[in-house]
């Protein structure tokens, strides 16, 4: 019995130990003609400071958001031509995603200050619905009608609830995007070279971008 638990015990640590493993890195495949097209072709800018294109910056972000399991995420862009731009997509993928980054952060840093700000506001009004219900009630000896009486009642926490809402949940979804963001800044871009015949060959969908037309394709 001892035997078979121990046994047991080995194959659960194995297996346990290989889905850790197996989880620790996710990568998602990018299949264009030319590297060049993973950069907004209306940007000016040299290639090290562009944006990314945007139809490649939301795939990217779609694939990357059913992985966040993974420790470390790697994209693979497949393309005939431009692999000499691969350290300028590197630096363009860290650039972008730092700037969205850094703007979620100021977003969530203005809407905590906000939520902040409103519940001192709510609790003032809290405190003067309930002195003033108070008063009406020493006034009125306890026959203040019924509809004022709630009514002060429901003023009092209905200005507390967008505050107190805001500052347990609203926070969620800006620091969710901001930590997607950072991650994305620290994603390791590869470029490997395929022949023309290969891309079609293997995606023969076709999407649109801004400079040329290519295919978009996730490997995990």
């Amino acid at each position: 019995m001892a035997s078979a638990l121990a046994i047991a015990r080995s194959f659960l640590g194995r297996g346990k130990h290989h889905g850790t493993r197996a989880a620790s890195a996710a990568s998602v495949s990018i299949h264009v003609r030319n590297v060049a097209q993973m950069f907004n072709s209306l940007d000016p800018s040299p290639f090290w400071d562009r944006d990314l294109d945007r139809e490649a910056a939301e795939f990217i972000e779609e694939e990357f958001s059913e992985k966040l399991s993974a420790h470390t995420w790697h994209l693979h862009v497949h393309a005939q031509d431009g692999a000499a731009l691969a350290a300028d997509l590197q630096a363009a993928v860290e650039h972008y995603y730092e700037r969205l980054a850094n703007s979620a952060r100021y977003r969530l840093r203005d809407e905590m200050r906000v939520a902040q700000v409103a519940l001192l506001g709510g609790v003032a009004i809290f405190l003067l619905s309930m002195t003033v219900r108070g008063i009406l009630a020493g006034m009125l000896r306890g026959s203040a009608p019924r509809m004022l009486d709630e009514g002060l009642i429901i003023i009092a926490w209905l200005a507390l609830w967008r505050p107190v809402e805001s500052l347990v949940y609203g926070w969620v979804p800006l620091y969710r995007r901001r930590r997607l963001y950072e991650r994305l800044a620290a994603i390791r871009v590869s470029v490997r070279t395929e022949t023309l015949a290969g891309i079609e060959a293997a995606h023969p969908v076709q999407v649109t971008g801004a400079a040329a037309q290519g295919t978009l394709h996730a490997a995990s």
